[in-house]
């Protein structure tokens, strides 16, 4: 099987490094908010070009807090997308809130940022874009559309690495929140998140937030939670961060070669708008004809495939009562329809993406 992530060649890679981070964790004997911690916070800022990185649990919690921290509360609203995984409106429900959606772009699967403000109220508290895929959302413009005042909490979690005219995803709005989950572009061995900002304020309220609300162990000013990023995590994430920027081009690469080499009336992928370097953390294409066809074509040619996403969010079970004023977005649901995502990680091998390749290109002409 040609898988569409495998994560072992990346520590067969890697594993002299890793190997050596994790023993020297382990002969510390300090496990939970030490040094580790501290230097992967101060070196993730600093490749992000940002003030503040706060290592949490994992981004669910890292996306709840920052929601917290800039003042969402029960009975708020918070606009986003509906074309994302549960986390980030999971964050919205946890923090109180309301999740308000607004259709995408059918190009760039991105939030429509022309679309925000006529979904705002007078109980809008935040705007969540979903830097998707890796593809970045413009959030200077979608702050030109939303004004000021309103805080943007940017879900980064599939976007390590990935820039607008230079800028990271993540540091552009008021906030933005990063996953460590093993198989994101900067993945750790377990869950493990970070929340980044230049607001030295809001950084220090997410600090107090992600432990009880303790300001010390015997004194409590708030009503936090449990979230840190653990020691183990963050000395391996320290390593492959050193090494991100040369397997997202790694990535990048390979996109490349699928675009140049694939026939094209079988798909067509994802848009990446002008000035946006993307990290491809899910190579996505649509279907011009029936999806389950092609899926299946593929799964007989020993290639895992995965659909993000099958249903919008206001569809899934969990959310129907919340969301049942909510009108169909014909952008997402014809995504939904027709999205498929091919193998892809940096470490796939030439001959592997020629048979992907090939495979593809069969169905293509069978199907002419």
């Amino acid at each position: 099987m040609i898988r569409r992530c495998d994560l072992l060649p990346q520590y067969r890679a890697y594993e002299r490094e890793i190997d050596a981070a994790i023993h020297d964790v382990l002969a510390s004997g300090r496990y939970v908010l030490a040094e580790q911690v501290a230097r992967f916070e101060e070196s993730f800022a600093r490749y992000l070009g940002v003030g503040h990185a706060i290592g949490v649990g994992n981004a669910t919690d890292g996306l709840t807090l920052a929601l917290r921290a800039v003042g969402v509360e029960p009975g708020d609203e918070v606009v986003t997308t509906p074309f994302t995984a549960i986390p980030t409106v999971s964050a919205i429900v946890d923090a109180g809130a309301t999740p308000v959606f607004v259709d995408v772009c059918p190009d760039t699967y991105l939030l429509d940022c022309e679309q925000v403000a006529s979904a705002m109220s007078a109980r809008t508290r935040a705007v969540v874009p979903v830097h998707l895929f890796g593809n970045v959302v413009d959030v200077a413009r979608l702050r030109a559309v939303v004004g000021p005042t309103v805080p943007i909490v940017e879900d980064a979690a599939q976007a390590h690495g990935s820039t607008l005219a230079g800028r990271h995803a993540g540091t552009m709005g008021t906030c933005g929140v990063f996953s460590f989950y093993p198989t994101k572009n900067l993945g750790g061995y377990g869950d493990g998140g970070a929340v980044v900002t230049d607001d030295p304020a809001l950084a220090e309220r997410v600090r107090l937030l992600r432990t009880y609300g303790m300001v010390d162990k015997d004194h409590i000013v708030a009503h936090g939670i449990n979230s840190r990023l653990d020691e183990l995590q963050a000395a391996v994430l320290r390593v492959k961060l050193h090494h991100l920027d040369e397997m997202n081009a790694r990535r990048r690469a390979i996109a490349a070669r699928y675009a140049a080499e694939v026939d094209p009336a079988l798909l067509t992928w994802q848009r990446v708008p002008n000035r946006v370097t993307p990290n491809y953390h899910v190579l996505a294409a649509l279907c011009r004809r029936a999806r389950e066809p092609l899926v299946r074509h593929l799964d007989d040619a020993g290639i895992q495939t995965n659909v993000y996403y099958p249903l919008p969010l206001y569809r899934q079970e969990a959310l129907r009562e919340l969301c049942r004023s909510q009108p169909p977005l014909p952008h997402v649901e014809a995504l939904c329809e027709r999205i498929l995502a091919l193998p892809l990680y940096p470490e796939l091998p030439a001959a592997e993406q020629s048979t992907v390749i090939e495979a593809l290109n069969r169905f293509a002409a069978r199907h002419a």
